[in-house]
């Protein structure tokens, strides 16, 4: 048997896998791609599919390891790189809901959170509902096509073997992940400023008029109002989608500078 054919193969097997790792980090956490409505089975088919797609185009940088402590290292930081792209590139997604738990909470709808079968926590009808909204607008304005692009030019920036876990990197991740809070407030205030008028209107009545009993009014009212401003806002709301879905590429851009050695 030829020993130098073996070579190759063994070094191009390890190189698949490293890029296998990376691949199945991204499509695990990435939105769409990671929802837990897919079973485990077919994110590791479509991992291993989008894997072979690119193993043919990815540069090498590395030698063939005999060390196993080594591969394992290196496979570890490409676990933590695809991981931490899809994260980045679910902030809009953290956003969504969060906005939909506020809403929900003001209106009045903070009791009648739902089990959610796809996550093992309750969750806001109203986060679900724009949840759903957001992966309809990610998937008209072609975002996984967008993810996929990244993914592919993330092998061009950071080559195989080459992350850089640096400070910089986690300074990164937190300056993100704060801008998450900024985007929620952007998608709920429409709604919560029509809802906070509607308490200072009836703080004003109950003053007036002591005898209505505000609570049993506002209630409903609050409901009325806030479904009627949701349902008003949505042509916004898909407005702010696509400009917070516009920043998720250069975020990723900048994710991967920092990790680039």
């Amino acid at each position: 048997m030829n020993t130098t054919w073996m070579d190759v193969s063994v070094a191009q097997f390890q190189i698949f896998m490293l890029v296998f790792v990376r691949v199945i980090g991204i499509v695990g956490v990435s939105p769409f791609f990671g929802h837990r409505a897919l079973i485990g089975q077919t994110k590791a088919g479509l991992s291993l599919m989008i894997a072979m797609t690119l193993f043919a185009a990815v540069p090498v940088t590395i030698e063939p390891v005999t060390d196993l402590v080594s591969y394992v290292l290196v496979a570890a930081k490409e676990l933590v790189l695809g991981m931490l792209f899809g994260f980045v590139a679910r902030l809009v997604f953290f956003a969504v809901q969060f906005a939909g738990e506020v809403i929900g909470i003001d209106i009045g709808f903070g009791v009648v959170n739902i089990i959610d079968p796809l996550s093992p926590e309750q969750i806001s009808i109203i986060g679900t509902f724009k949840n759903l909204i957001a992966i309809i607008t990610f998937l008209i304005i072609d975002g996984h096509h967008i993810l996929l692009q990244a993914l592919s030019k993330s092998f061009d920036m950071v080559p195989i073997g080459g992350i850089s876990l640096s400070a910089a990197v986690g300074t990164g991740i937190i300056e993100m992940t704060a801008a998450v809070f900024t985007m929620a407030i952007q998608i709920a205030a429409p709604v919560i400023t029509a809802l906070f008028l509607t308490s200072l209107a009836l703080g004003i009545v109950a003053r007036t008029v002591p005898q209505m009993n505000v609570f049993i009014v506002g209630f409903p009212l609050k409901i009325g109002i806030g479904m009627a401003m949701l349902a008003l806002s949505l042509p916004l709301f898909q407005m702010v989608l696509v400009k917070m879905f516009n920043t998720m590429g250069p975020n990723l851009s900048t994710l991967l500078s920092r990790m680039s050695p």
